[in-house]
């Protein structure tokens, strides 16, 4: 039986909210007063590099996530590219950084609550630490939904500060700018990326996240951007308005900022805003820690009990965990302490995300098929992981030290606890296979089903292959080969490419052990030099065949052909007719079908098909990109004195073609009054 899965409940919003939300925290409220006191007025500056050098990592980051949208995030994309010993390293590593991270902003939101309450800081960081934990259990939707609505109310409030700021700034402030070494400007740099920390809990969660292909880049590119403009601006207000001796010892900066130029009312509503900021981050936080050790413990790497759901489908447990284990650090470690140790951290893994977008792409499995890639490549990958070689000793040997110790325990923990019990490959092994040593298909197969499960892209247009479809039919005697030969007639006819092109290619498939076999069905395929999209020939079995390998009789051979330069397409097809054929019941009603059209029903989803002649003069000529048609319509198929014609965007119509449209029923009526008003059924 299979685990129960995460629920797909963040959109574009939700994840952009997700990963704004912890940067919005001590990287604004807490952080400056510490990175002034190292570097002065350039500390403006420290934030504009950070921020520039953090590219590399996201657009990396972006590329994994959309390649394996896992739970666990950094702790996955390491260990299946790097191999379980890196991936141990990485997960308990990014658990421990994001519980710091966390415990960092409870500690950040006593200095602010101190304003207000005459309670001690760090018991309230608990109690906190404790309700959060609770929210996050209770749903990631929850948390989303609170993550929203107060990552709004902390944007509007600072552009509020930074707009009334920037009017009251002098300049004296900013002389002299440097204050510090090279060596000093560099390790203000590394401490500033604790606050950056945001982007990695996206990918922590990218499981659960909707439209993953194109929310992941645009969630991690836009609270990037926003993120380090707001940095920037925050910093000048802050140089420009508080003399120098203040800002160095300050741990609430932006409330007394707010002081000096909005009074005590300003002050009282910027510590709020701190607060409400502190509260969004921490709360993001325990959500997206909590999501490692449930991905280890799904990998054998950690006990069983943390992969258990909770009736909110959550990982209960890890949660829980996770929050006891911010107690202690709330309680004992300093704030310095704790974001040069998380910043160590992120830095390091960083790196390593860098190295294991190179291992994937130089692996060559086809199964990896990000919908985000990392471009140029391999030099942005290059630049990122030269970033965290220089910047993580530039932090001190406290934090060096305090990795190496974090480093050294996982090591062992691998040692006496994970290795006898995991012995999946990883894509290294996949790039030492180019050299001449063997791979297991154990991660082939997990990149396969991941695709399964992403489903198609919207350029796939997987439902005109059905449609253009032919439909050949079993009968008794006839053997697996003599079948693949008539579907390779039938393709032959449809690409232009020959007969027996075809047939070599699918029959060195099934050789390799290719062809997928299960449920009742058959997926014979080839991607073929010459093919230019993907061609579909469906076999029907009345009687069942019997295919070697098979433990069942085959009713339905679907067979594939593709063009060589998308492998990734080619495996979204297969995953997609295997997805399909779930839902069907091949050895009762697809046995009985007797017509094509009922045969193509069982796999289109898209409600309506119709096949109408062109014969308004004034579409004759015009390109099918600019005929803006309903977008629940498209255009499947032309056929065209007798030739078939695979539209695109470029094609011409021409009067006299019977055209196939496909889509939502009132859309396809619609679409088809513009060709003619006489409509027949397909």
């Amino acid at each position: 039986m299979s685990e129960k899965g995460l629920q797909k409940h963040l959109n574009l919003r939700a994840t952009f909210s997700l990963s704004i939300g912890p940067m919005l925290s001590s990287g604004i409220f807490l952080l400056p007063a510490l990175v002034f006191s190292e570097i002065g007025p350039a500390a403006i500056l420290v934030y504009l590099v950070a921020g520039l050098l953090l590219i590399p990592s996201l657009l990396s980051q972006a590329e994994l996530a959309t390649a394996m949208p896992r739970a666990g995030g950094t702790y996955y994309f390491l260990d299946r590219s790097l191999g379980a010993l890196v991936g141990t390293v990485a997960g308990a590593g990014t658990w421990l950084a994001l519980t710091f991270k966390s415990a960092f902003d409870l500690i950040g939101l006593g200095a602010y609550l101190v304003l207000f309450l005459s309670l001690p800081v760090k018991p309230v960081a608990v109690a906190l630490c404790v309700l959060f934990a609770g929210i996050s259990i209770s749903g990631v939707k929850k948390v989303a939904q609170v993550q929203v609505l107060l990552v709004s109310i902390v944007l509007a409030m600072t552009t509020f500060f930074i707009v009334k700021g920037l009017f009251q700034i002098e300049t004296a402030p900013f002389a002299p700018f440097f204050a510090g070494t090279s060596v000093s400007f560099l390790g203000a740099i590394g401490l500033v990326y604790v606050g950056f920390t945001g982007l990695t809990k996206v990918a922590s969660v990218a499981e659960e996240i909707d439209d993953l292909e194109r929310t992941i880049p645009l969630a991690m590119i836009f609270a990037l951007g926003i993120t380090t403009l707001l940095y920037i601006l925050v910093m000048v207000v802050l140089v420009g308005v508080l003399d120098a001796a203040t800002l160095s010892s300050t741990l609430v900066p932006m409330a007394d900022a707010a002081r000096q130029f909005l009074g005590p009312a300003g002050m009282t509503v910027m510590s709020i805003t701190a607060i409400v900021a502190f509260i969004a981050s921490a709360n993001a936080g325990i959500t997206a820690a909590s999501r490692y050790p449930f991905a280890m413990a799904r990998d054998n790497l950690a006990p069983a009990l943390f992969k258990r759901l909770g009736r909110f489908h959550t990982p209960t447990s890890a949660t829980v965990v996770t929050a006891l284990l911010m107690i202690p650090f709330i309680l004992i470690l300093s704030p310095t302490s704790i974001a040069k140790l998380a910043s160590a951290f992120q830095l390091m893994l960083f790196g390593m995300l860098n190295l294991a977008v190179i291992v994937m792409r130089e692996s060559r499995i086809e199964s990896y098929d990000p919908g985000f890639h990392a471009r140029p490549y391999p030099w942005i990958q290059i630049i990122g992981i030269l970033t965290s070689l220089i910047l993580i000793p530039a932090l001190g040997m406290l934090p060096v030290i305090a990795s190496t110790v974090i480093v050294v325990l996982t090591l062992l923990w691998y040692i006496l606890y994970v290795k006898k019990r995991v012995s999946r490959s990883s894509a290294l092994l996949h790039v030492f296979e180019r050299m001449g040593r063997a791979a297991s298909p154990h991660l082939d197969h997990e990149l396969r089903q991941i695709l399964r499960e992403k489903g198609l892209r919207k350029e796939d247009m997987f439902e005109n292959s059905i449609i253009r479809a032919d439909i050949l039919h079993h009968y008794p005697g006839e053997a697996f080969d003599g079948l693949l030969a008539k579907a390779s007639v039938a393709l032959a006819g449809r690409t232009g490419i020959s007969e027996m092109e075809i047939l070599d290619a699918l029959r060195a498939s099934n050789r390799l052990g290719e062809t997928p076999i299960g449920h009742h069905i058959a997926l014979p395929h080839a991607r073929v030099e010459g093919v230019t999209a993907h061609e579909l020939t469906i076999i029907h079995s009345k009687d069942g065949l019997k295919i070697e390998g098979a433990e069942e009789l085959v009713y339905a051979l679907f067979v594939l052909i593709g063009p060589t330069k998308d492998p990734g397409q080619h495996l979204r097809f297969l995953a997609e007719l295997a997805n399909r054929a779930e839902g069907i019941d091949f050895s009762g009603d697809w046995r009985n079908a007797e017509d094509d059209s009922d045969i193509k029903e069982f796999f289109l989803r898209s409600g309506e098909v119709v096949e109408v002649e062109l014969l308004n003069p004034e579409l004759n000529g015009q390109k099918i990109r600019d005929l803006e048609l309903h977008p629940d319509c498209l255009i499947a198929m032309i056929v065209r004195g007798g030739g078939m014609i695979v539209p695109h965007g470029q094609t011409r119509l021409m009067t006299g073609d019977m055209v196939t449209l496909v889509g939502e029923a009132r859309a396809v009526q619609e679409t088809g009054l513009r060709f003619t008003p006489s409509t027949s059924r397909h």
